[in-house]
Formats: C-alpha cells, structure tokens, sequence
C-alpha cells in the first residue's frame, strides 16, 4: 500500500463505508431492532476496532436567553447504545455483512409530530476519521399505547401535534424529557368543554401510566381569570393493562367527566 492511500485513508478519502440495513424500521417500544450492518472497504486496507449502534432521539429544552427571552434549544438523547466488539481487518473492496439485535428501549418516544427517533452506525477506525450511518426508526405506539390512542378518538379527539420537552430531573422518569401528545376534541360529549388534553405515556412493562393534563374551556369571567393564570387546568393518573382494553373508553370517559 501506497503511503499517499494510507494517509487519504486516515482522513476518510477512499476509506471503508458502512451501511445499517434494519430488517423492519416501524418498530414498537419493547421490540427488537434487528439488521445487518454492511462494510465494504475502501481503497486501502484498514482495521476496524469494533462498531458502535446508538439510538437516538431528539427533544426540546426551553431557557432564557440574556435578554429574558424564551429560546428553544434542540438536543438529541442517545436511548441506547449497542456494541460488536469485533475487530478485524477489511480489505480494499471487501464486503463484511455482520447481523446485530436488541431491544428499542421502552420509553422511546413515538414517532409523531417534530419526534424523531434515528439509529447511528460508526466504524471505529484507527487514525481516521469514523466512519458513521444514519437510519431513522419509525416508532409505533405498543398495544396499550395505542388502545388509549383509539379511546381517545371515539369520545371525539383528534390528535393533532407532539412534541418531546425538556424537563428537570424527576423520579418518575430516566429520561430528560417526556413526550406530550397533544389532542383536540372536535365532536363528542366534550367537544366544547375542553381546550386540549394532553397526554403523556409512561411505558412500565406490562402496565402502561397514563399521565392526563386537562385544559378546560374558560367560562364567564372567572373562568377567563383561571386560564390567565393557568388555573383551569388538572391532572390524572390512569394505569393501563392488557385487561382493561375492552373497557378503556369508559374508564377514560369517567377521568375527563370528573374534571370536566
């Protein structure tokens, strides 16, 4: 091998490539992320010190600027991190097909709204740059998720935006940020009575914690005074399991009549 190759190779002209191919990329929390990763050298001979698979997902933080302004400030959060600690060499043109699995983490957020969850292949490479891929994952809701998902729809919400926001450290979650699903009545018994319920999801195996924040509509005048001063709104606490799908609606339908 040429010096000249060598040192294009340290600076990643001509250096190996890789290529996560995922079996299935709809994936549920819980699941299995499974795939192959693909390396193909390059135009020189390298070696490979083992390869890193990261999930990752984005999310929001709000602060204020020096000016006392609220500014948005985007971060990423690695959800999981997946090592094949295999090192070998790879040749110029060679293909290495190595197959990889493990499970998307429970409290990955789903993928709706700004929610981007992405898995990141990197070649650990000796004096060069490393070499990294990008595959996104869309995140379906698990089977609980969904059922309140389709609860909430029959009594007359839709879903209408999502988003993961930043939040201080606090027991009940690992993650820096929780995932709010944002949802609007536009027929049903409540359609009128609510601004919005929002909704968050706490994946706990085989329970799923419902987290319900309920913005009633203002009424007359003291009820423009509590949303002015964000009175008008309440929490609820629901965990889901598998047994009580057939009836979810209803147990829903009595959470948001209490606070209606």
């Amino acid at each position: 091998m040429s010096f000249f190759k060598k040192v294009l190779g340290t600076v990643g002209i001509g250096a190996a490539k890789v290529d996560a191919i995922l079996e299935y990329n709809q994936i549920a929390p819980g699941e299995e992320i499974s795939g192959t990763v693909k390396i193909v050298g390059g135009k020189v001979e390298q070696e490979i010190n083992k390869i890193d698979l990261n999930v990752v997902c984005n999310y929001t933080v709000e602060k204020e600027n020096d000016d006392g302004e609220s500014v948005t400030i985007n971060k990423n959060y690695t959800l999981a991190k997946y090592h094949i600690n295999e090192s070998f060499t790879i040749s110029p043109s060679e293909e290495k097909l190595i197959p990889f699995v493990f499970d998307l983490a429970l409290e990955a957020p789903i993928t709706v709204g700004q929610s981007r969850t992405w898995l990141t292949t990197n070649l650990d490479i000796d004096m060069a740059l490393d070499k990294s891929d990008k595959d996104f994952i869309h995140v379906t809701p698990t089977e609980l998720q969904q059922a309140v998902i389709d609860s909430l729809e029959e009594l007359g919400f839709k879903l209408y935006e999502s988003d993961c926001e930043g939040i201080e450290s606090a027991s009940f979650s690992r993650l820096p940020f929780v995932q709010e699903l944002e949802f609007k009545t536009i027929s049903g018994d409540f359609h009128g009575r609510f601004d919005e319920v929002e909704v968050v999801f706490f994946n706990r195996g085989e329970q799923l914690e419902v987290i319900f924040e309920i913005d009633r509509k203002a009424k007359g005048l003291m009820g423009f005074f509590a949303e002015a001063l964000d009175l008008d709104e309440s929490n609820a606490r629901l965990v889901v399991t598998e047994d009580d799908i057939e009836d979810l609606e209803d147990q829903i339908y009595t959470i948001l009549e209490a606070n209606s």
